[in-house]
């Protein structure tokens, strides 16, 4: 008698594992996924990867060492270009940074260096 109802009781247990299965299989189905919209988006991130924008600086002056003439200066304008779009505005708020380094490198220029096509090249 025990022997029957444990027999049962496995069939019953087998029988709900089964149904189980089935309706995991049959009754709940992901949400399909339209292959066109994924390619699309897929194409506009990659777009907005590749395409990074530079972040202008104010144009400023520097005073040129030059002891052969009076006062000379270069006017310089930049353009930064940064790896992703992201890191524009920590360019921005570095500003300063960018024009001390400038400034640093054209102090060890001669000023008849920015007349030739190396010595902006260089700089």
């Amino acid at each position: 008698m025990v022997q029957k109802v444990l027999i049962i009781l496995n069939l019953v247990v087998a029988l709900l594992g089964a149904g189980i299965v089935f309706y995991s299989h049959t009754m709940i189905k992901p949400v399909p996924t339209d292959q066109n919209l994924e390619a699309e988006a897929l194409k506009q991130n990659a777009l907005s990867n590749t395409q990074v924008s530079t972040v202008p600086l104010k144009k400023f002056v520097i005073n040129l060492h030059s002891s052969a003439t009076g006062l000379r200066y270069l006017e310089l304008e930049m353009n930064v270009l940064p790896f992703s779009n992201d890191q524009q505005e920590i360019i921005k708020s570095s500003e300063h940074i960018f024009k001390d380094a400038v400034i640093d490198i054209t102090s060890y220029l001669d000023p008849d260096d920015f007349n030739s096509v190396p010595g902006k090249i260089l700089l």
